[in-house]
């Protein structure tokens, strides 16, 4: 099934969804998940300030991806780690987050950083990991994560209408938190 990277109208090739080629064949960065604006510089370091408590890669990301590969049961999952999801294109999707972790971000206009949820499909407990670098989601996220509500539940809801730059700007509605049991009004 094809995903969109930011562009409804843009082909994805052969990267996956939430991903771009930094050079050919080498390295994946993530995109930004929403309209690229730039943000001044001082809403970048209160951005990453908040951020700031949120853990950074512990390193176990090779021994994740074998877990995963030995515990292959089709031809989707021998492929899975490699292949990240955007926020976005879980839209629809009610998810448990239980958590998020923080790497640097090569978007040159945005914080700085991205983020990794460690997410569940809410009905089926199927995994849904995703990065995000969408500034609404990060803080969402960051915020949640400095105010110990997780785990939380919630909906991703993708904008129906494009920006004028033509992107499909998405958010989170958190619904629970799992740790305070506070429903959303």
């Amino acid at each position: 099934m094809a995903q969109f990277r930011g562009r409804r109208d843009q082909d994805p090739g052969p990267v996956a969804a939430g991903q771009q080629d930094t050079a050919p064949g080498t390295e994946i960065a993530p995109t930004d998940s929403s309209d690229p604006a730039p943000i001044s510089a001082e809403v970048a370091e209160r951005v990453r300030a908040l951020a700031a408590a949120i853990p950074g890669d512990d390193g176990s990301g090779a021994e994740r991806i074998v877990t995963q590969l030995l515990d292959a049961q089709t031809i989707d999952d021998l492929n899975a780690p490699w292949e990240g999801t955007s926020g976005r294109n879980l839209a629809g999707k009610r998810l448990a987050i239980r958590g998020v972790t923080q790497r640097p971000s090569q978007f040159s206009d945005g914080a700085g950083i991205f983020l990794v949820a460690d997410a569940a499909d809410a009905k089926t407990g199927e995994p849904a990991v995703f990065t995000t670098s969408a500034l609404s989601v990060v803080i969402q996220l960051a915020r949640a994560h400095q105010l110990g509500l997780f785990p939380v539940i919630a909906d991703v809801v993708v904008a129906e209408r494009p920006t004028e730059r033509g992107f499909y700007p998405y958010h989170l509605r958190i619904i629970a938190a799992g740790n305070q049991g506070k429903q959303a009004g």
